[in-house]
C-alpha cells in the first residue's frame, strides 16, 4: 500500500511547468557560460532539455527536486 496519494492533473501540470522552467533556465545558463550563439540548434536543444526536466519532475516529483538539490550542493 502506498502512503502517498497519486497526484491529480493540476499537480502534474505544476510539476511539469516548474521542471520545464528549470530545464530551460539550466540550458540558457550553460549556453551563456560557453558563449554559444542562440541559433536554431540551441533552441531545439534548450526545448528538449526543458521537456526532459519537465517530464522527470512530473514523474518523480519530490524525489527529482531532492536529486537536483543534492547535485547543486555538491557543485
Amino acid at each position: 500500500m502506498d502512503d502517498n496519494p497519486k497526484p491529480d492533473s493540476s499537480e502534474k501540470g505544476l510539476r511539469f511547468g516548474c521542471g520545464f522552467v528549470f530545464g530551460a533556465s539550466v540550458a540558457v545558463v550553460v549556453a551563456l557560460q560557453w558563449s554559444a550563439t542562440f541559433t536554431g540548434t540551441f533552441w531545439v536543444v534548450a526545448a528538449s532539455v526543458a521537456v526532459v526536466f519537465g517530464l522527470l519532475a512530473m514523474r518523480y516529483g519530490e524525489g527529482f527536486w531532492q536529486c537536483v538539490s543534492d547535485w547543486f550542493r555538491w557543485w
